[in-house]
């Protein structure tokens, strides 16, 4: 049995060899597609792990980031339906030695926030045990934002992160589901040769800084009324009537009320990952 301190250093002294390289782990990310509903989504995702920090990240943000700058390179319009759906909609900045995350949004059209949390992720560790790439990983629970979590970390990765948000545990977690399996990552693959860099999107975005409470208060008021600017323009510009394709006259503020009625519900069914 190892002295508590010889384990320490022994800790920080393969983490150090471990963050002399730069890793890239591919995750599966799974959901529940909506609330109400059985189906199950799916989507890659990546954590960039560095020296000093590390990005989380979904495939659709990279993929669509590459369509789009072929387009432009070609002089073609850019066809967004084409482009894949980002099930994430957040890249995650985390500084593990200083506890703290930057979370860049591209969740609302025509506005990117970013905003910083320093969650408190008080983890509980278990004797259950298994196998996950090839790494014995062990079981640790904790709580996160409604859910509760059970993730498993791979002791022989000394580094303290993992997908999302989620950090903190003696190892990188390679696994993590909330016990509802609403949401699910899984590790398929580790790299220290991957050429996925997403830094420049950061970069020639504009992001708002924004505090969380203020972020969730806009994210709630949208979905309670997501077409409230529409409603302002309409209302400015006095457009109560116009004709349809067919030549009868449509009723404006009906039309939009009635599109609103149905986005609310859609809001209402959305498998969020952060309940609150």
């Amino acid at each position: 049995m190892f002295p508590r301190f010889t384990f320490y250093f022994l800790f920080l002294f393969v983490s150090s060899l471990y963050f002399a390289q730069d890793l890239t782990i591919q995750y599966e990310y799974s959901k529940r597609e909506f609330t109400d509903s059985t189906n199950i989504i799916s989507q890659r995702s990546y954590l960039k792990i560095g020296k000093e920090s590390s990005l989380f990240f979904s495939e659709a943000a990279y993929v669509s980031d590459s369509i789009m700058t072929e387009n432009e390179k070609n002089g073609e319009k850019i066809n967004f339906k084409n482009l894949p759906n980002d099930l994430i909609e957040l890249f995650v900045r985390k500084k593990i030695k200083s506890k703290t995350l930057d979370c860049f949004s591209f969740e609302f059209i025509g506005h990117q926030y970013v905003y910083k949390e320093s969650p408190n992720f008080k983890w509980k560790v278990t004797s259950t045990t298994k196998n996950i790439l090839g790494k014995k990983v062990i079981l640790a629970k904790t709580s996160y934002a409604g859910r509760d979590y059970e993730a498993y970390f791979a002791p022989e990765i000394p580094i303290q992160d993992g997908p999302y948000k989620f950090f903190g545990l003696p190892g990188l977690i390679l696994e993590i589901y909330d016990t509802k399996y609403n949401h699910h990552f899984l590790a398929i693959g580790i790299s220290t040769t991957s050429k996925i860099d997403v830094n420049h999107i950061l970069e020639k975005e504009k992001f708002l800084e924004i505090s969380k409470p203020k972020y969730l208060k806009l994210k709630e008021d949208i979905q309670q009324a997501p077409l409230n600017e529409m409603k302002t323009i309409m209302s400015q510009a006095n457009l109560t009537e116009r004709q349809d394709a067919n030549g009868n006259m449509v009723n404006i503020p009906n039309l939009i009320k009635n599109m609103e009625t149905k986005m609310i519900k859609e809001f209402e069914r959305q498998n969020v990952i952060e309940k609150n």
